[in-house]
């Protein structure tokens, strides 16, 4: 695969940004972004990436057809790169013996290529036995 390993700080779409901010009082985003400041045991990144990998593998089968593609685009789903918090990125790339980038926060979001992240899973499933 020739695409980067790494893509830059992800987002959401336009519109689920426009959307989100018509609910100020979302609890469950706040819950969300302080677990993933948070750095996990094995089990935890385990589950962590793959539930990434189910929605990116999800979003590669919707990729086939228009209808699946502009879904793809509105949710900003990618069926190439998984979205992980900077602390859970640190542990994932750590998995795979390659050097976090200096530029990379705990508390940024950012994309990892979908291979990398399934690499990582095997690798922590053969580490945890």
């Amino acid at each position: 695969m020739n695409k980067p390993i790494l893509k830059g700080q992800a987002g959401q779409s336009a519109a689920m940004k426009s959307l989100s901010q018509q609910f100020p009082f979302n609890f469950g985003a706040s819950f969300s972004k302080a677990a993933d400041l948070y750095p996990h045991d094995i089990e935890g990144l385990i589950q962590i990436l793959h539930f990434r990998n189910q929605v990116a593998r999800a979003a590669k089968r919707r990729s086939s057809w228009f209808g699946g593609r502009f879904y793809n685009r509105f949710s900003g789903e990618d069926p190439d790169y998984i979205p992980l918090s900077g602390m859970h990125l640190r542990q994932t790339l750590s998995v795979l013996n390659i050097e976090t980038p200096e530029a990379v926060v705990k508390t940024g979001t950012y994309s990892l290529r979908y291979d990398m992240s399934e690499e990582a899973v095997k690798r922590l499933r053969d580490a945890q036995g």
